[in-house]
């Protein structure tokens, strides 16, 4: 059986926030065994939001910047029809 922190990269964004706050409980109030087991997860689940949020910030940076420039090509075209 496959250990939960080698699917981490084919979870979800939501399924890693589910899982990292199942593991901040099981930190505060699982058996021993669970509560190590939190602890070893967390850094790993945090580090792998952390990248997704940056990874979709940059897509989201990139889609405006694409969208500025279509707008300007646009206004630019326009001028060029209206000035013939």
């Amino acid at each position: 059986m496959m250990e939960i922190d080698q699917r981490i990269p084919d979870l979800s964004e939501k399924e890693l926030e589910s899982l990292q706050a199942n593991a901040l409980r099981l930190k505060e109030s699982g058996t021993p065994r669970q509560r190590e087991q939190a602890e070893s997860l967390l850094p790993l689940v945090g580090a792998a939001l952390e990248e997704r949020r940056a990874a979709k910030a940059v897509a989201q940076a990139e889609t405006r910047r694409a969208a500025v420039e279509k707008r300007a090509a646009t206004k630019k075209s326009a001028k060029a029809k209206a000035a013939e």
